[in-house]
């Protein structure tokens, strides 16, 4: 047994976690609530989103390009087997902006004790207009009777966050530069969709998978939480300070 991961270990580094994610999460909600005008599609687009109100706005052409060249290249491929054509104008995009923790599935096996958990990172997620979660995707997916309209509408608020992040890169050295970092990434059962992620400089990781065990067979559900690493917060930076200083050593 690892000493590291006792059961007093265990509970106090849980609750470390999530006081750790109470602060962090509330935090990064006030940015993200603070920045939600620049997601804004019709700000992004124009007039290449169905309005009655006609709004030009400059660059709107390239960035629409953009996203035909992307959906071109992701719609027609699985999972998802699209039509390959996308038309302007495209209809209306949430405006709202949502943050969903990233879970995925760890598989354990201790002393032929196999089990899948369902694992939180609670210092990671998914950015999504409003109402788009990547789990409704992946049961959408797995739906025999779906409407092509709607997974279409999925894959363009995925793409369009994309482009909006690619349109304005002084957005993810800002959000860097608060311990949140941006990255474009997949997630397994959404073929080459770019899926948006935003981490936090705080990192985070998995005891042992006996204790894992121990732990879901206490709480009689297969799910965990990742673990913070709290000498994180001591090795926190500001790059800006950084600069400053290497501007005045010199």
């Amino acid at each position: 047994m690892d000493e590291q991961y006792t059961t007093q270990k265990l509970l106090a580094l849980r609750k470390l976690t999530r006081s750790i994610g109470e602060i962090v999460t509330s935090e990064l909600r006030e940015y993200v609530a603070t920045l939600t005008p620049v997601f804004r599609p019709k700000s992004i687009f124009g007039d290449h989103i169905q309005s009655t109100a006609k709004e030009p706005v400059k660059g709107s052409d390239q960035a629409f390009k953009e996203l035909q060249t992307l959906y071109e290249k992701v719609a027609p491929g699985r999972p998802f087997h699209l039509p390959r054509e996308l038309k302007s104008p495209i209809v209306q995009l949430s405006t709202t902006l949502e943050l969903v923790p990233v879970e995925y599935t760890h598989a354990i096996d201790v002393s032929g004790n196999t089990r899948k958990v369902t694992v939180t990172r609670p210092f990671k997620w998914v950015l999504v207009y409003a109402g788009w979660a990547p789990q409704r995707l992946t049961h959408l997916l797995t739906d025999l009777s779906r409407q092509n309209g709607e997974l279409q509408q999925f894959v363009l608020h995925y793409l369009a966050m994309h482009v909006a992040i690619a349109a304005r890169p002084g957005l993810s050295r800002m959000l860097e530069t608060l311990h949140f970092p941006l990255e474009s990434g997949r997630l397994p059962s959404c073929g080459e969709l770019p899926i948006t992620f935003i981490g936090s400089s705080i990192s985070t990781r998995l005891p042992p998978d006996e204790r894992i065990l121990e732990s879901v067979e206490l709480s009689g559900k297969d799910a965990f939480e990742e673990l913070a690493d709290g000498e994180d917060i001591h090795r926190l930076s500001d790059p800006f300070k950084e600069r400053l200083l290497a501007l005045l050593a010199a």
